[in-house]
């Protein structure tokens, strides 16, 4: 505050100064150098209430530094201190210049950099939210192919063998599984002993073979008459069922038996579909009065694994 009162001030008593020099008898002061004195120091004091850009002050020191060489020779002392104080205000007024365009350059530049990163923020946003548009078409149509894909092929639906009729006549039910319809479905029964590990006496090694066909999602097959060669009884039907489709194949592993008045059933499916990396069990259905192991397996050829989804 101190800097600036006296910075505001000294330009009057400046003033004052020459006024008392112009009274003295030996005055030597011209009218045009007090005129040049009087433009410099009012110049001096309008820069520094508002200052001008780098250079000005430069300038108008080099034209102040021509009058002064002009008049060196006829200086009084009164002039040649004013001259002096016209010189540092106009240093001072250049000094606060370039700082003062240091200053809003950094300030522009800043400003710069926040705009530009504000417009590449605007424009990474605009990319994401469009690429996160493109993800979800993209998923979409996907989606929508897979499905139209799988309808056409089956995907990963299934069937399979319910059961054979113990009682006389026999017959056969295929149940369908999954989501989609599926295709020219193939089903190889091999009748198996009562023990599970062996084909049954008078049947087939490679088993019969029964052609199912297209199957709707949701419904049931069934073939009225047995095959001609498929072995059954009146006490227990075991086979391992092995079904190929247009979209792969899969295998059932079904245990009947008798128990008084009863038909107890143990089946469960596994699948091998195209679009598995490995088999996996599909579903099972084990009744909880069908006989077992103490270690809990049906028989030699149908271990009990981790729970499964319920066959329908």
């Amino acid at each position: 505050m101190v800097l600036h009162r006296t910075l505001r001030t000294w330009p009057t008593l400046l003033w004052r100064r020459v006024l008392e020099t112009m009274r003295r008898p030996v005055f030597r002061y011209t009218w045009i150098a007090a005129i040049f004195q009087i433009v410099f120091i009012e110049l001096a004091r309008y820069w520094f209430l508002a200052t001008p850009p780098p250079g000005y002050a430069i300038a108008a020191l080099a034209l102040a530094a021509v009058i002064m060489a002009v008049r060196g020779p006829r200086f009084t002392r009164a002039e040649e201190v004013i001259w002096i104080c016209i010189a540092c205000a106009l240093f001072v007024v250049e000094i606060r210049a370039i700082a003062n365009d240091r200053t809003r350059f950094a300030k522009d530049e800043a400003q710069a950099r926040t705009d530009e990163n504000a417009s590449f923020q605007r424009i990474v946003s605009q990319l994401t939210e469009s690429n996160e548009r493109d993800q979800k078409r993209f998923a979409i149509t996907t989606k929508e192919l897979s499905v139209n894909l799988n309808t056409l092929t089956g995907g990963e639906s299934s069937c399979y063998l319910a059961g054979v009729s113990l009682a006389t006549p026999s017959y056969l039910v295929f149940v369908h599984i999954g989501k989609f319809p599926l295709y020219g479905v193939v089903a190889r029964i091999v009748p198996l002993s009562q023990d599970g590990k062996t084909v049954r006496p008078g049947s087939s090694l490679l088993g019969i073979t029964v052609t199912i066909g297209d199957m709707i999602k949701g419904h049931a097959s069934i073939i009225q008459s047995l095959p001609k060669g498929l072995i059954t009884s009146q006490d227990f039907f075991n086979a391992n069922i092995f079904f190929t489709a247009r979209n792969g194949d899969w295998e059932e592993t079904l245990r009947e038996k008798r128990i008084g008045e009863d038909v107890r059933t143990a089946l469960r499916v596994t699948g091998r579909f195209t679009t598995l990396q490995r088999e996996q069990n599909i579903c099972e259905r084990i009744d909880p009065q069908f006989p077992k192991k103490p270690n809990g397996d049906i028989d030699d050829g149908f271990q009990a694994v981790p729970k499964v989804d319920h066959c329908p």
